[in-house]
């Protein structure tokens, strides 16, 4: 088997979708199986075990994160060509998505996609949800002309079949518990962000509309004069972040991104993980604050339902509620024994989701849509 992956943003790039894309090639290389990845140029020094082949490309104005690429078809076709892909994984649905569907129908080359980013709830968010049911449109066009369309969680599994896509299949996450766990904290680490004696919450992720900050700065705002204990640590970068630092409150410290062993330092130097998004199509992020010993109080929405167990590794808040958000996070502080029951449940939990046994789930879907070709085409 030769895979081929199509997508418009990969390691390292700070997102999801690059870090899980990245796992894939680095198992796919562990596996001995050769992988070739075509993905914008994100200045990837040294692809450790497969092959990259890099498009130029332009950064999207309100994601500058990632880069939509700009693939040169014919240059394309001749890479693969030379480098016989016997399946082809479509990450994305745009320039890179589109360009690997076109050679797969030209080739005859099966071709499977994943579903990773809400898109079309996110317009509402920068004012363009007139577009809404034009982008299920194009996604319900483009995914079922795959032969699997994997799908990171069961509700985002039954958000595809509403809307009419096909072939759908559960590809879940894992975790690292080895790199993300609670003995990982830095006992100096509160008091050199000036919280000492403090109860420490983390958000860890883009800083973004999508994402619904505005909930959580509302909640510090509100927390702020009636609890001064409670200090707010925020991880990661993003197009709200001059407008968050602007109007934050004096109990919130921003650090950039992290990355490797300093955010899992980070992790577990804290006390409650907390996050507002509503639009997720899983949020890996949930699982790393597990794994590091730290109980999450969520909104119960999406892709988040597939980890988040209400009182046992966790507190599920209502959506959007910044009475609820700031009701859940005070009872949580006040109650240390609660904390510790449920830190020590959700680390538990993190230990039974293991990136090999998804991984190599995927490999055997791969597996069973090469041979079903294959059966077709004798």
């Amino acid at each position: 088997m030769k895979v081929a992956i199509f997508t418009d943003t990969f390691v390292p790039q700070v997102n999801g979708v690059a870090r899980t894309i990245g796992r894939l090639a680095d198992h796919l290389a562990a596996r001995g199986i050769p992988c070739l990845v075509l993905s914008p140029d994100v200045n990837l020094s040294v692809p450790n075990g497969y092959q990259i082949y890099p498009s130029p490309g332009f950064e999207v104005p309100f994601y500058q994160e990632c880069k939509v690429a700009l693939p040169n078809f014919s240059e394309i076709s001749s890479q693969l060509d030379f480098f016989q892909p016997t399946i082809i994984h479509l990450v994305t649905e745009i320039s890179m998505g589109l360009c690997g569907l076109k050679y797969a129908a030209a080739r005859q080359i099966p071709a499977v996609g994943s579903y990773h980013t809400n898109f079309p709830q996110y317009l509402s968010y920068y004012k363009l949800g007139l577009f809404t049911n034009w982008v299920w449109k194009y996604l319900k066009w483009f995914h079922n002309q795959c032969l699997v369309n994997y799908c990171p969680s069961r509700s985002t599994l039954q958000l595809l079949e509403k809307k009419g896509i096909r072939n759908l299949q559960l590809w879940g996450r894992g975790i690292d518990a080895s790199l993300y766990q609670p003995g990982k904290a830095d006992p100096s680490f509160k008091a050199r962000i000036g919280a000492q004696n403090k109860t420490l919450l983390l958000y860890v992720g883009r800083l973004a509309p999508e994402k619904d900050l505005d909930i959580l700065m509302e909640t510090m705002k509100v927390i702020h004069p009636i609890h001064p204990d409670i200090h707010l640590v925020i991880t990661g970068d993003g197009p709200l972040a001059a407008k968050l630092k602007e109007e934050a409150t004096p109990n919130i410290t921003f650090t950039g991104y992290l990355h490797g062993e300093e955010l899992a330092t980070v992790y577990a130097s804290c006390d409650i993980f907390v996050f507002p998004s509503t639009t997720e199509t899983y949020g890996n992020v949930i699982l790393e604050a597990m794994a590091s010993g730290l109980p999450v109080v969520a909104p119960y929405c999406g892709g988040i339902k597939d980890n988040l167990l209400d009182r046992h590794n966790g507190l599920v808040c209502r959506p959007r509620s910044v009475r609820d958000m700031m009701k859940i996070l005070v009872a949580l502080k006040e109650n240390p024994a609660l904390r510790k029951t449920l830190a020590c449940q959700a680390r538990a939990y993190s230990l039974s989701k293991s990136w090999d046994q998804e991984l190599n789930n995927l490999l055997d879907s791969y597996d069973n849509v090469v041979h079903r070709r294959q059966g077709v085409a004798l």
